[in-house]
């Protein structure tokens, strides 16, 4: 039990190292580490981009009806770029951002800040 305790405990340290260096330049964070969007409002697309420096997964998100992007960053805790420890299942640092556009919020999720 010890040895394989050791092992993932070596895989995930391995998996924390690679994630912070460039040879995952290409990785996004899983799903999981997507923001919920609120009751509400709704996913109007959703893709990986990348671009020089690393991938992200852009989501665009419709506000509720009468409620301006702005208040849907807010409600969502987005008002500011958040930092996302890592997780057991997923070793890195996750950046997620948002920036009102056009009437919808585009949210950003990557592991490079």
């Amino acid at each position: 039990m010890g040895i394989v305790l050791g092992a993932l405990a070596c895989l995930w340290v391995l998996r924390f190292l690679l994630l912070m260096s460039w040879f995952s330049e290409g990785e996004v964070p899983p799903k999981s580490r997507i923001p919920n969007i609120p009751p509400g409002a709704s996913v109007i697309e959703q893709g990986k981009e990348c671009a020089s420096g690393g991938c992200w997964w852009e989501i665009t998100v419709a506000p509720a009806a009468g409620q301006s992007p702005e208040d849907l960053a807010r409600e969502m805790g987005l008002a500011a770029e958040q930092r996302k420890w890592p997780t057991l299942l997923d070793p890195g640092f996750v950046y997620v951002w948002a920036h009102p556009r056009s009437g919808q919020l585009e949210i950003g999720v990557s592991y490079r800040g």
